[in-house]
């Protein structure tokens, strides 16, 4: 059996490369909008018996082209691999000068694009807004 490849052009934009410096820019926004939502909203003191895994802390870091954010989980169960986990649970592709399209973590651990061409800003309110992103 033959196997032929061909090259077909795709809708999706080729990601685009920041500067160490726009990264740290986008990583300093990033971290401000997870100190005034994400963790005063959703990271909670240790329940008093803790049946279920539960929020303790938020992060953002660059993977590829890609700003992830990620949280924390903790387990007080005596069966647990480990106390502490992490799982990203929202990307933001980078595909031009404030382009930016929103990425959910579905349960299965794909990832689907929820809105295209937002600038930070506009990516923010949408997180803020859609429940896809709250805990």
């Amino acid at each position: 059996m033959s196997r032929q490849w061909i090259w077909v052009k795709s809708d999706t934009p080729p990601m685009c490369k920041l500067t160490k410096w726009e990264k740290q820019a986008r990583v300093a926004d990033a971290e401000k909008f997870l100190r005034t939502f994400y963790r005063p909203r959703f990271v909670a003191p240790p329940p008093a018996n803790p049946k279920f895994n539960y929020v303790v802390d938020f992060s953002v870091c660059w993977h590829g082209s890609y700003l992830r954010f990620t949280a924390e989980y903790a387990s007080r169960d005596p069966d647990a691999l480990s106390p502490l986990f992490e799982v990203s649970f929202a990307r933001l592709g980078y595909f031009g000068p404030d382009r930016y399209n929103l990425w959910a973590r579905r349960h299965n651990d794909q990832w689907i694009v929820l809105a295209e061409d937002l600038t930070l800003s506009d990516a923010f309110a949408e997180m803020r807004a859609n429940p896809w992103f709250h805990f």
